[in-house]
């Protein structure tokens, strides 16, 4: 039976009905889906009923939740987000075999509480001690990591090195071999700079990245670039790549949420359990307007988890 935990997200956000949604047609006897979150704030949810008998619910409760506002984020509902994510971090180091899939965050609210939290991916690896990890984003059309995550741009460039690129593009065919099963991968450089194709505009970036591509010998890998980025995506949908190696966060998510929006799954490698989560926010300004809100993203964040999930009880 596969085993899958699953984490609210913030209580003010769209994380409960999204949750609520994509569970209707998922739960099922052959699946073991435990909830953490809270039943007072999931039994307001149109649909929750339906699947209360279908999931275990690991309750998390607050003496706050008079101030929880749905669509208003706020210290206490970043302190329940965070909360959950505290006792999935505790069930997953006493409990094996399942995946984790996480509902959106915000933030900014577990700032008010947590100021150095960085958002999900950061806070797992320190909690299980990881050093090597990527934040992977998974579409139907599209695979693609991305290097450096949530710093401003004007410092992606002097935070680029040769050690993260090298173990990045290491985790990344690792993982194409192992959890996807591709017997040839095919890794594509982003460039830096406007233009920087592989013979032309090479700026110090893509110095680097040549440097490091030379290092892969691996009969079953081949690293190619360093592309420019405004023609590297299309030719990626022609599935020419295994995926694209994104050197900052909006050089790969702006392409990524454009094409793969309702599809796009964020899976974090190097994690010693399978971790995905849908690649949007708490979308607060949705609460109160189900008819807007599509939970196909948390969907297939949800298969995903199950599709890469090999541990059987």
């Amino acid at each position: 039976m596969k085993k899958v935990l699953v984490t609210l997200g913030d209580p003010a956000g769209i994380g409960p009905f999204i949750t609520t949604t994509a569970l209707k047609s998922l739960a099922s006897k052959n699946i073991n889906f435990k909830i953490i979150g809270t039943e007072s704030i999931l039994s307001k949810i149109k649909g929750f009923s339906k699947i209360v008998n279908k999931i275990e619910l690991v309750e998390v409760k607050t003496k706050h939740l008079e101030r929880i506002k749905r669509g208003y984020p706020n210290r206490y509902s970043g302190e329940l987000a965070f909360q959950y994510l505290e006792v999935a971090v505790d069930f997953l180091k006493k409990e094996k075999g399942f995946s984790l899939v996480t509902a959106p965050v915000s933030k900014e609210a577990i700032k008010l509480i947590k100021p150095d939290f960085q958002g999900h991916t950061e806070y797992l690896a320190k909690k299980f001690k990881v050093k090597n990890f990527s934040m992977f984003m998974v579409g139907n059309k599209l695979r693609i990591v991305i290097l450096t995550r949530h710093i401003p741009l004007r410092k992606v460039p002097e935070a680029l090195n040769y050690k993260d690129l090298y173990q990045n593009i290491s985790l990344l065919f690792v993982n194409l071999k192992k959890i996807f099963r591709l017997k040839k991968v095919k890794i594509a450089l982003c460039s830096l700079n406007p233009h920087a194709g592989i013979n032309t505009f090479l700026e110090r970036e893509e110095k680097l990245l040549v440097k490091v591509k030379k290092k892969f010998k691996n009969k079953d890998l081949e690293v190619v670039g360093p592309y420019p980025a405004d023609t590297l995506f299309r030719e990626a949908l022609n599935r020419n790549f295994s995926a694209i190696l994104a050197l900052y966060h909006d050089q790969g998510m702006i392409p990524f949420k454009t094409l793969e929006f309702s599809q796009g799954v964020n899976l974090t490698l190097g994690l010693p359990f399978i971790r995905t989560s849908p690649a949007h926010g708490p979308a607060f300004d949705l609460v109160d307007k189900p008819d807007l809100i599509n939970s196909q993203p948390m969907r297939k964040a949800i298969e995903l988890a199950l599709s890469l999930n090999c541990n059987e009880a």
